[in-house]
């Protein structure tokens, strides 16, 4: 049987939020502008030790209309910097919302799924 895989979409708000979408099919810029609030899309890369590397996409103009500095994003971009040797303006940040997309395998409906807790 062929394993079937569906789109998780995390969402980082800035106030500190974590929402989860699911796509059957990669999403889309449309999908994604609802759901981080935006019309223009820039990508950045992200880090996280239990992750890897990630790509983040993140409002092009959250600075211009004053979107809240989106502590979590800006954390993991500077992670990502550490590590490759990469670097931005001293201060600088991610605001706004953030959409991480995610390709994961469905689980089968015929597997039992258990809890630890």
């Amino acid at each position: 049987m062929k394993n079937k895989f569906v789109w998780n979409v995390i969402i980082w708000k800035a106030n500190g939020d974590e929402n989860i979408r699911v796509f059957v099919q990669r999403p889309d810029f449309a999908n994604i502008y609802p759901l981080i609030d935006c019309d223009m899309i820039e990508f950045h890369k992200g880090y996280h030790e239990d992750h890897g590397t990630f790509e983040m996409h993140c409002d092009e103009e959250a600075k211009l209309t004053s979107k809240a500095v989106n502590k979590r994003a800006t954390k993991a971009w500077y992670a990502w910097q550490m590590r490759t040797g990469h670097m931005s303006l001293p201060g600088d940040t991610i605001n706004g919302d953030v959409a991480i997309l995610k390709k994961v395998k469905q689980p089968n409906e015929n597997t039992e799924v258990s809890s630890a807790a």
